[in-house]
């Protein structure tokens, strides 16, 4: 976390330019060679230029370098340090175990009960302002020579760059104490605010941090007077803040960035997306803003849909011949794949069945009596977005069916998830929420807040989905585990057919438990609030099968049999595939003769206000994770393969699927 222990790596000029150009490219080039001299030489030199100081009852950066700023200074780049930088589902273990962290942040974030000035007691040889403050806050519009303690937040703390630094006696009194639990839940609660991310080459996940004192306390503008950019600087593998004048700057001008830019939006997103840092004016639900709000935006489909789309005129020949070649890309089918009618080869030209793991588009390039394991468009299920899509079809009058919660797709439609948040808000409704990127899986990325700057600070870093969080799931009784835990179920669903659209599953379903006991409380407790641990390394993976299941289920919920529950799932099915499947691509999956596919389909099963048990939708799948299904049902890629590519007379007539349509 934060900044590593520093180790320098030369670099020259030329070699500066090169490895950093797209992030150069942000930047003016007049600022070039400076910037390269600071970071070769670590120089820090922000407090020649500006000051912090307290204006009424909010912190603001003033330029105090009387000849002021000007755009020309080619020298008129500065660095600003990261003070902690996080994940945010370990932040809260951070603030509770890195000494000072929480102190710290609480002090920069202005929090209550936090003075602005730390109170120390004054001694002889302690000053007010530089090395030491008093032990009252400091009068309006004083400023003050120093920053609060710390810099960066690594296995250690370092002190203030921009002036002098604080006195020992200060730094000792600030971090001697662990936090509270009270402390740590108000700075995680806060931090939203202060909080900015970025992502490098190599990860898909945002990098959270919060810049020192001085680059926390700069104020937003609409009319900028500096221009902010996060740079890493590839030979520290560290991460700054740099900062630079868009105009020039006279002595005690304001120093002022764009926190959010919000060009392009309407007024009621961009007032939506400013929320966390504007609650003076709060958008209440009579504002006039709202007369803005259209209907639910349909995700443009055309742009997320690449495939070539299969010829109309296409008449698939099924394999005929007593053995059939398969071309692969997934071990496990190489492995599993055992039946005496199917056989692997090593070329796709070879291959009557295409089993692929990496996605399929050139659906024209088949030969007639060729198949594949896609479908085009499939992606109205797959992709979380467009599964609400298809959800609110199933619904009538755009209201979501019960078998999926409430979502907003946070990129066309925060201002909808705001006004849903404000209402069950006013209503003392419970407003837990569950946001989860477009398009990754296996748990990456998804957080669960009731804060609705949380919300929007996560909308901010890319495509995200918000949706209600199940607060009143089934549990699954786990004395191992101490108590009533979470849990979903997996169902495998085959579609051999679009049109007509037919549809199977597979009797066999899969189970994923929590490994503690479910509340609603400590969102980032990962084994109490997800049940994805395959994932992990040194976690619990609970193993209990569908046969062990059932009976177990309908001993602890004796008035529900898993039968009837299962019935709502196939249901439930059934409607989320007649709902793809009623657009014609892009918006609906497309017909394809030479197709077949599996998906995964994983479900909650939620309590109803009157008592009954409702199986909810999480997401859909495609190429799912089968590595459980071939190690305890060795043939279940044959029993796929089978319905999928033999002529009902070849069939076994006893596999274990379940005709739903």
């Amino acid at each position: 976390i934060g900044h590593h222990v520093i180790t320098t790596v030369q670099m020259d000029f030329n070699e500066f330019k090169v490895s950093h150009s797209t992030q150069l490219n942000n930047i003016p080039e007049r600022y070039w060679d400076a910037l390269f001299e600071k970071f070769s030489h670590e120089e820090y030199d922000a407090g020649n230029y500006f000051s912090m100081m307290v204006d009424g009852n909010k912190w603001k950066i003033v330029v105090s370098n009387e000849e002021g700023l000007k755009m020309d200074n080619s020298r008129g780049i500065f660095l600003i340090d990261h003070a902690w930088t996080y994940q945010p589902h370990i932040a809260r273990n951070q603030l509770k175990r890195i000494p000072g962290l929480a102190s710290r942040m609480a002090m920069l974030m202005d929090l209550d009960g936090v003075p602005l000035v730390p109170e120390v007691q004054e001694e002889s040889n302690m000053e007010e302002g530089v090395g030491g403050q008093s032990s009252v806050a400091p009068e309006a519009g004083k400023r003050l020579e120093t920053e609060a303690p710390g810099g960066s937040c690594g296995t250690g703390m370092e002190k203030g760059k921009y002036a002098d630094e604080p006195s020992d006696e200060l730094v000792d009194k600030v971090y001697a104490d662990e936090p509270s639990d009270e402390l740590v839940d108000k700075v995680f609660a806060k931090m939203w605010e202060f909080g900015n991310a970025y992502t490098v080459s190599n990860s898909s996940l945002p990098v959270w941090y919060i810049m020192d004192e001085l680059g926390s306390r700069i104020q937003h503008s609409d009319n900028p007077s500096v221009a902010m950019s996060v740079f890493f600087y590839i030979p520290l593998q560290m991460a700054f803040s740099l900062i630079w004048p868009l105009r020039d700057l006279d002595y005690e001008d304001e120093v002022t960035r764009m926190y959010y830019s919000v060009v392009g939006d309407s007024e009621l997103a961009a007032v939506c997306h400013m929320l966390p840092w504007s609650r003076e004016h709060s958008l209440s639900l009579n504002d006039p803003l709202w007369s803005q709000l259209d209907q639910f935006v349909v995700p443009a489909m055309t742009e997320r849909c690449k495939e070539d789309l299969p010829s109309p005129d296409v008449v698939a020949q099924p394999p005929s011949g007593p053995i059939s070649m398969v071309y692969t890309d997934l071990t496990l089918v190489k492995s599993f794949l055992t039946h005496p009618a199917f056989s692997l080869t090593s070329t796709e030209e070879k291959a009557e069945i295409l089993w692929l793991c990496e996605h399929f588009k050139q659906f024209r390039s088949l030969r007639p009596n060729q198949f594949v394991n896609q479908y085009p468009c499939e992606n109205v299920v797959t992709c979380k977005d467009l599964l609400v899509e298809v959800a609110r079809r199933a619904g009538h009058s755009q209201m979501l069916p019960p078998w999926f919660p409430v979502s907003f797709n946070l990129l066309y439609e925060l201002p909808h998830m705001v006004r849903e948040f404000l209402t069950r808000k006013e209503r003392n409704q419970d407003n837990v929420w569950i946001v989860k990127p477009w398009n990754l899986g296996r748990g990456m990325d998804i957080q669960i807040t009731d804060n609705l700057t949380h919300i929007i600070r996560l909308a901010q870093t890319g495509p995200k989905i918000a949706s209600k969080y199940i607060t009143s799931p089934v549990l699954f009784d786990r004395p191992d585990a101490g108590g009533k835990v979470k849990f979903d179920v997996r169902y495998v669903v085959l579609v051999p057919s679009v049109a007509p659209l037919v549809l199977y599953s597979y009797n066999v379903f899969w189970l994923r438990f929590a490994n503690r006991p479910f509340s609603l409380d400590n969102f980032t407790d990962y084994q109490k609030h997800f049940t994805v641990m395959n994932y992990l390394e040194g976690v619990e993976l609970k193993q209990i099968h569908f046969n062990e299941f059932i009976p177990e289920f309908e001993r602890q919920y004796p008035n529900h049999s898993w039968k009837s529950v299962e019935n709502k799932i196939h249901q439930m099915l059934r409607e989320v595939f007649q709902s793809a499947c009623s657009r014609p691509p892009p918006a609906g999956i497309a017909p394809s003769p030479q197709s077949r596919a599996i998906y995964a389909a994983d479900i909650m099963l939620e309590w109803t206000p009157q008592g009954d048990i409702q199986p909810v939708l999480l997401e859909v799948n495609y190429s799912p994770d089968c590595v459980r299904a071939c190690k305890y049902h060795p043939d279940f890629f044959n029993h796929i393969f089978e319905l999928f590519f033999l002529d009902p007379t070849r069939q076994s007539g006893n596999l274990p699927v379940t005709r739903l349509l």
